[in-house]
């Protein structure tokens, strides 16, 4: 038997065939749809590293620029070998190739990370990483990724303490490339650089390989850690030290004896933050690393005092004739080698607001920039350092950064401390005076 069907009924079957076939096209679609905005999301959000490589040949370094004001710079540069300078930003390292360029450049190289973002860089010494320029980031992961610097290659990773979770850098980023908490350099007692993490513990690790070196569980307090030839130094508490523990950078070994102290903890003639320190100066005590031994400095002693190079720099300056003057000690006995006076231009406010292995570096309030010779006292340059479109009205010195014959100032609203955007905080947009003195 057949059966039929009226026209009707079967054309009523084919439509709801048909309107179940448009419903899966449109499902499918939909699916595919989905699978590609997950794709975007993750290519977008996803964790991911973008490493730019240089193009072109490592720069040799620049030759001594003239005395003065250079440029303004946007980002506080860390300086590697007058090669390059290095910027911090909240997820990325990038370099430029023209130290003395007014402005910053394109970028040399440039690595960046998502999510994590940036909590310190450091550049330890390359004489001490088989003369290989390695520049090293701390992340919010903990990770240590070293990029060398001839090329922004990834150089190694390995891990460290997480030592923040958020960028502390505000515009400029010199709180990640000068002062990087918990984050330092050294050189071992055989001549090898180290990167050092201090948080909760303490990990040393081959600035050349990224292998790790050693580990411990105490920390003491990680705020007022430093280094110096050979040692990691620790205060055991933050808010009353009382006794500073010595490490071997090599080896994690107690070195004895502690040096005990009294309340504060400053360290003296540092390359860079707190790293490869000279001497350090308490209430009521001073050290200097000597033969790799610290011993008592007399030359150290004045709330004052700075270290520069072998000599020890007491710096009273004020608004009386007597005090318009530095004075050039043996920071071991406290005798006296040399004293530079002011002469003509008044000086009665300047201030020192660096010292390298070679000179002292004065700023007045005119902003005439003074470098003096640190083993001789002889007066190297004068110079004024304001440039033609700066404000007419003063500045507030913030942080300052000294390398060869660069100097970087982070220049802040008089008004700094009462602040509460980058605007008010900072002098102008360009806030970071670079300059050569």
């Amino acid at each position: 038997m057949c059966l039929r069907f009226r026209t009707p009924f079967r054309m009523r079957i084919m439509r709801r065939l048909t309107g179940w076939k448009k419903y899966a096209v449109w499902a499918a679609l939909g699916v595919v749809a989905l699978v590609a905005s997950g794709a975007v999301v993750w290519r977008v959000l996803g964790p991911a590293e973008v490493v730019t490589t240089a193009g072109s040949a490592y720069p040799s370094p620049v030759a001594t620029p003239e005395p003065g004001a250079l440029g303004a710079l946007v980002n506080s540069p860390l300086i590697i070998d007058g090669s390059l300078r290095v910027y911090a930003a909240k997820r990325q390292i990038q370099a430029d190739d023209q130290p003395a360029y007014r402005y910053e450049t394109s970028p040399f190289w440039s690595y960046r990370r998502w999510p994590q973002q940036l909590i310190g860089v450091v550049h330890p010494p390359t004489a001490a990483t088989a003369g290989i320029p390695v520049v090293v980031g701390s992340w919010s992961d903990g990770k240590l990724i070293a990029i060398d610097a001839r090329t922004g290659q990834v150089a190694w990773e390995a891990d460290g303490a997480v030592l923040g979770t958020e960028y502390p850098g505000r515009r400029t980023g010199s709180a990640v490339v000068w002062t990087p908490t918990g984050l330092l350099t050294g050189v071992t007692k055989d001549g090898k650089a180290v990167v050092v993490t201090v948080k909760d513990g303490i990990t040393v690790t081959d600035a050349a390989s990224g292998t790790r070196l050693w580990t411990s569980a105490e920390a003491g307090c990680a705020a007022l850690a430093f280094t110096v030839p050979g040692e990691i130094v620790v205060a055991d508490r933050c808010d009353d030290p009382s006794r500073l523990r010595r490490l071997d950078l090599n080896t994690g070994t107690p070195t004895e004896p502690p040096l005990e102290l009294s309340k504060t903890v400053t360290p003296l003639g540092c390359r860079v933050g707190r790293s490869e320190c000279g001497g350090v100066r308490t209430r009521g005590v001073a050290w200097i690393w000597s033969d790799g031994t610290p011993k008592p400095a007399a030359g150290l002693m004045g709330a004052t005092a700075w270290l520069a190079g072998t000599t020890a720099i007491d710096a009273p300056l004020g608004d009386t004739a007597e005090t318009r003057a530095l004075t050039g000690k043996d920071p071991l006995t406290g005798e006296v080698r040399w004293t530079w006076s002011s002469t003509g231009e008044d000086v009665s406010e300047a201030q020192v607001i660096a010292g390298t292995q070679d000179r002292v570096l004065l700023l007045t309030r005119a902003r005439t920039l003074i470098a003096v010779d640190a083993a001789t006292g002889k007066e190297l340059t004068r110079v004024s350092v304001i440039m033609d479109h700066d404000p007419k009205q003063q500045y507030a010195v913030g942080p300052v950064y000294a390398s060869g014959a660069f100097v970087a100032i982070e220049r802040l609203s008089l008004a700094y401390t009462q602040a509460e955007t980058d605007d008010e905080y900072y002098y102008t947009n360009r806030p970071v005076l670079l300059a050569a003195g």
